[in-house]
């Protein structure tokens, strides 16, 4: 049979999780192939399940399952199935977009008889790899994570017989293969059943070849069997299978009843031990712990007792043969609406409450820096994006720096970590270059298996750090450029001129050059790059779309109160310690207003920089030392909190009367309307895309670049006339809510990315 005629049956054995189950039969609704029936085995469960599956009854096959028995209910599913692939995926997991698509194609392989992708723990709190080419031995010995089928050498007293594996939650086997071995083994209630239906395939002459593609996101939800994220668990089912496993494999390949033995021992033993070590570490109570040992004893007993003397407990070889007879159109599961709905949250099964007029689209975005590990200015508006374009119905896909490869699901987006490529050695002096480079190659990589596996349609880079450079060179899949202020600039503002800067510079504009489309979040800025870079663009090359963010709640803003004004007046700077940002000039204002308005008060919150922008080797101080020795008498009117977390930063925000950011160049400005979100006036410069933020005279007031003494008199304007702190202040908050929120600039990213990728769509088709 051709791969374009393979019909799959999705499995979904569940029992009392309702609530996992919704999210998983939601996100099948979002599969990119439609050849695929879902028959969903229910447990003895107490829970709304039945409820659950109720909107689903003419489309999904639903089946009663009399015993709380993994490997039984398994069985039921393979027997009701129609598909020539039954899949099994847990119910409290979701698959990737083309998980059908990319199962579809590895069984393109005549002789695959089962496999199985990734398997991506995604909470927030614990992201892990719980399971990539994983395999297994005849005396249950496993390697679940491996970086490829070569990176383990099997141990010279290892088991004799090695077999790939999956996990439960993301396995695909040939339903005639199945039937050909009679199904699972009704003995593993819970847990290695697994490892079982692998190695009888194996110890069959079937090829089991689990692979590093379609990706399952998994979401641990409690059961009869664990409580999530615990240690409380019946423990004692893992012994029970685990001997039962031993004893059966190790005999059927001739390994020696002495080494069968042994592993039994030592497999209890260490169960044992590690109980009573979750105990001292208080991490479960004592009558925990003698049930556990109690059951442990016991299910040892079992396990050998059946091991021995029972057989296996699988289908009879009449159920078998009736249902090789039993082939039956499969009941498709999506209906024509089903692709047009929402994305959904893993985590929550929370998806928009919006109509979709398209498909939703499928979007990467990139960002060194990303919440919550670290918050800076790209990684902070990538982060906001990521939130309106969830809040838009799209699924959205960031990639990000990281130790180790990991996926965890946060604000509405799968958040891809990688770690950093080993490539580029020759480029190993340039620090700068060498790390990019690496970084964009660790990138590219992970975005060529996100194009697989989930089907991103584009890509969204910032220009900083070029972290899309080599998949715009690649040319695969369409790029488009957040412009931001251009290293090229800084380079120039900052006198640098070394080599190592100068290719990065390089680098920005073979991106710049390669990227299909520009995204410059104000006309100042396509403006300065075209400047700085000497590019020619027209306006079907670029689209502006300003910034947003999420508003605070009316309950939180504080707007200048006229009734009661403060005995104190606070002005707010927030931002690194540089001469780009304005510090110099905002040191030499202070003094001017303090003559005029001496109940004033300076709160600075930022990062100090001066080691990078020259100023400590000039002065030989930092910035809150120098103004403290230079102006010794107005220092108790100023305070310096370095760089300062979220949480503190709305609390500023919210406190102060007047928000002033004195920018020498900003290609935007995002800390002006987070200003404004809190009905803040704001005082910032006549530079970059600064006044296309600032409504000059409404929202706030705009001076001259490099002029303290024009930034003194505006502040001292509005310190002095409480009326314009609460008129400007309101006004601001208007603004944003009109123009400047999250779902508004999410709106607008996304009509441009559906844009690209038509026009990209009708460029290959010509």
């Amino acid at each position: 049979m051709s791969t374009a005629n393979l019909c799959f049956s999705i499995v979904v054995n569940t029992t009392d999780r309702a609530d996992p189950l919704a999210i998983l039969l939601k996100a099948l609704e979002q599969q990119s192939r439609s050849n695929f029936e879902v028959i969903v085995v229910v447990g003895p469960t107490k829970d709304h399940t039945l409820q659950v599956l109720e909107p689903y009854a003419d489309r999904v096959t639903i089946l009663r399952c009399p015993e709380a028995n993994l490997s039984q209910s398994r069985n039921m599913g393979l027997l009701a199935a129609n598909g020539d692939i039954v899949c099994y995926i847990d119910d409290d997991a979701v698959p990737c977009h083309n998980w059908i698509a990319q199962l579809e194609r590895l069984f393109a392989d005549t002789a695959v008889a089962g496999t199985g992708g990734m398997v991506y723990m995604i909470h927030p709190r614990k992201p892990v790899v719980q399971h990539r080419i994983g395999i297994a031995s005849s005396l249950g010995e496993q390697y679940d994570v491996q970086t490829s089928w070569l990176e383990n050498i099997v141990p010279e007293k290892a088991g004799k017989l090695w077999s790939g594996r999956m996990m439960g939650t993301n396995m695909a086997f040939r339903r005639q293969d199945l039937l050909d071995i009679n199904g699972f083994d009704e003995f593993y209630e819970w847990l290695y059943d697994d490892f079982d239906i692998a190695m009888r395939l194996t110890q069959a002459g079937k090829v089991v070849h689990p692979v590093k593609e379609a990706a399952v996101y998994h979401v641990p939800a409690s059961s009869r069997n664990r409580v999530a994220n615990s240690f409380n668990a019946r423990w004692w089912v893992q012994t029970k299978s685990v001997l039962y496993f031993v004893i059966k494999y190790g005999s059927a390949v001739g390994e020696k009843r002495r080494e069968i033995f042994k592993r039994c021992l030592h497999y209890v033993h260490g169960h044992l031990l590690w109980e009573q070590e979750l105990r001292r570490q208080g991490k479960i109570s004592w009558p925990q712990l003698l049930k556990m040992q109690s059951q442990e004893v016991r299910s040892s007993f079992i396990a050998l007792y059946r091991g021995l003397f029972q057989p296996r407990q699988l289908l009879s070889q009449a159920v078998v043969e009736n249902a090789k007879k039993k082939m039956e159109p499969i009941q498709p599961f999506q209906q024509d609406a089903s692709k047009q709905k929402a994305s959904v949250d893993p985590i929550s099964g929370r998806r928009p409450a919006i109509t979709i007029p398209d498909q939703p689209l499928r979007i990467g975005l990139l960002s060194r820096a990303y919440p919550p590990n670290q918050y800076e200015g790209v990684g902070r508006l990538t982060n906001l994006m990521a939130r309106g374009l969830f809040e838009c119905g799209h699924t959205v896909h960031v990639v990000t720096q990281g130790e180790r490869d990991l996926v965890s699901f946060y604000d509405g987006a799968y958040v891809h970590q990688v770690p950093q490529a080993n490539r580029y050695g020759r480029y190993r002096p340039f620090t700068k270059l060498y790390t990019s480079l690496n970084h964009c190659h660790a990138v590219h990589d992970k975005i060529k298996r996100l194009s697989l596996n989930d089907g991103i349609q584009i890509v969204d880079s910032p220009l900083w750090l070029y972290d899309g450079l080599i998949t715009a060179v690649e040319g695969k899949i369409p790029v488009v450029v957040r412009l931001v202020t251009a290293l090229k600039q800084i380079a120039d503002l900052q006198n640098l001129t070394d080599k190592d800067t100068q290719l990065a510079v390089n680098m920005e504009e073979v991106l710049l050059e390669r990227a299909t489309h520009l995204l410059p979040n104000t006309h100042a800025t396509m403006r300065k790059v075209e400047e700085v870079y000497n590019l020619t663009v027209t306006p079907s090359d670029y689209s502006i779309v300003p910034y947003g963010i999420v508003p605070v709640d009316d309950e939180k803003i504080r707007p200048f109160s006229l009734q009661a004004p403060p005995e104190k007046f606070t002005v707010l700077y927030l931002g690194r310690l540089e001469k780009r940002k304005g510090i110099r000039d905002l040191f030499q204002a202070i003094p001017t207003v303090l003559k005029t308005v001496p109940n004033a008060e300076f709160i600075i919150a930022g990062a100090d920089n001066s080691t990078r922008d020259g100023f400590l080797e000039q002065h030989g101080m930092d910035y809150a030392t120098y103004f403290q020795k230079t102006y010794p008498t107005l220092a108790k009117h100023v305070s310096f909190l370095g760089q300062v977390s979220e949480e503190k930063l709305h609390q500023l925000y919210q406190s102060c009367d007047l928000f002033v950011a004195p920018s020498l160049y900003e290609s935007f400005g995002l800390i002006y309307i987070e200003a404004m979100n809190y009905a803040k006036p704001v005082i910032g410069c006549r530079a970059g895309g600064i006044p296309e933020v600032i409504d000059e005279g409404i929202t706030g007031k705009i001076v001259d670049p490099n002029a303290p003494a024009q930034l003194a008199e505006a502040m001292i304007a509005f310190l002095t006339n409480p009326q314009q702190l609460y008129e400007m202040g309101t006004a601001g908050r208007q603004q944003l809510m009109e123009r400047f929120t999250y779902v508004q600039m999410a709106k607008q990213y996304a009509a441009v990315y559906q844009q690209v990728i038509e026009a990209e769509q009708r460029r290959l088709a010509s």
